[in-house]
């Protein structure tokens, strides 16, 4: 239990993760203190400003914008449903059922983004708080969440936008050398030359989680750098890994393959197999452009082409020669892979 809460608190208490709640915390206050003092306004209702200050702060310059947008739009929307029952008049309690119930009808959405959920909200607050002074509530209320989404967007982009690259990297790096591991881990199931079943797919699985995190991560690094004065020269960054990402993903889809042929046919050590195996994957575990990666994609090559004579030697066994096929054929295609990050 405490190497858990360790585990949580590590993934809470990150960098980028501390400066968010710093920034969203001084936007707050700037918001509160600065919120009574707008002019044509009530600044009874200046508590909204830091609320729209912390619906606008997100991780990237572009989502706090974006999210911004759509929760003023979600607010309209919701305040236009309450104008629109109040218009109906009857009972107080018909009209909390109907703004309540059409506005989680319309936050079905898409389009509304992130304001989806603030339509049903909004459209209660204006009931039954504005009540009978709605549009004077409505006014209000509008007009101080915009000053605080303004004043989230506002310190978002002075105070260290932030730049998720190195962490893309970072994490392209860690599934790159998992990829590897796995491959290493296939080559050492070969050469103890055991029937003993293993469930590779569960490991292919966790590595295809981790490549859809990994995607996610390599999304956010490009969106950061959108819109942001630092991330002007971070074109050839992000290019670069999204072509690393969609190789492993690549690789990943063969490797799935080696995983379900090898474990029909639970092969002996015959030697080329484990060697073809652990080459390939000091193949994939080499960083872009490393000085080793010539080396190492010229033994890769060397290994199948000599699993490639091991099966032409064994061509007399149909049975067996569609599996190995599919084999070498995975492991040529995860070389292919690789062959562009290999240094020139």
């Amino acid at each position: 239990m405490p190497g858990k809460v360790a585990g949580w608190v590590t993934n809470v208490v990150t960098q980028p993760r501390l400066l968010l709640a710093a920034k969203t915390a001084f936007a707050a206050s700037v918001a509160w203190l600065l919120a009574p003092h707008l002019p044509f306004i009530d600044a009874h209702y200046s508590y909204y400003a830091p609320l729209g200050a912390v619906i606008s702060m997100y991780p990237t310059l572009i989502s706090s914008v974006r999210t911004g947008l759509q929760a003023l739009f979600g607010l309209a929307v919701g305040a236009g449903l309450a104008f629109g029952v109040l218009a109906l008049g009857g009972p107080r309690v018909v009209g909390v059922a109907l703004v309540v119930g059409v506005g989680v009808l319309v936050s079905g959405v898409r389009f509304l983004g992130a304001g989806r959920s603030w339509v049903p909200i909004t459209a209660l607050f204006v009931l039954l708080i504005g009540g009978p002074q709605a549009d004077q509530y409505s006014w209000n209320y509008l007009v101080h969440m915009i000053f605080g989404v303004l004043v989230g967007v506002v310190v978002n982009v002075l105070i260290l936008p932030p730049l998720y690259l190195r962490r893309a990297s970072a994490r392209l790096d860690t599934l790159r050398d998992h990829v590897a591991g796995h491959l290493r881990e296939i080559a050492q199931w070969v050469r103890d030359g055991t029937d003993d079943d293993h469930d590779w797919a569960s490991g292919v699985d966790r590595l295809n989680d981790t490549a859809r995190q990994v995607r996610d991560a390599v999304q956010e690094a490009d969106e950061s750098r959108r819109g942001n004065p630092r991330g002007r020269r971070a074109g050839g960054t992000i290019d670069l890994d999204y072509r690393r990402l969609r190789a492993l993903e690549r690789t990943l889809f063969f490797v799935r393959d080696l995983n379900e042929v090898l474990a029909e046919t639970h092969p002996l050590d015959d030697g080329e197999l484990p060697q073809a195996l652990d080459s390939v994957a000091a193949l994939v575990a080499s960083p872009v452009q490393g000085d080793e990666s010539p080396d190492r994609l010229a033994e890769a090559e060397e290994s199948i082409a000599e699993l490639q004579r091991a099966l032409d030697r064994h061509a007399d066994s149909p049975s067996n020669v569609a599996n190995d096929m599919a084999v070498t054929v995975a492991l040529g295609h995860i070389v292919d892979a690789s062959r562009p990050f290999v240094a020139a």
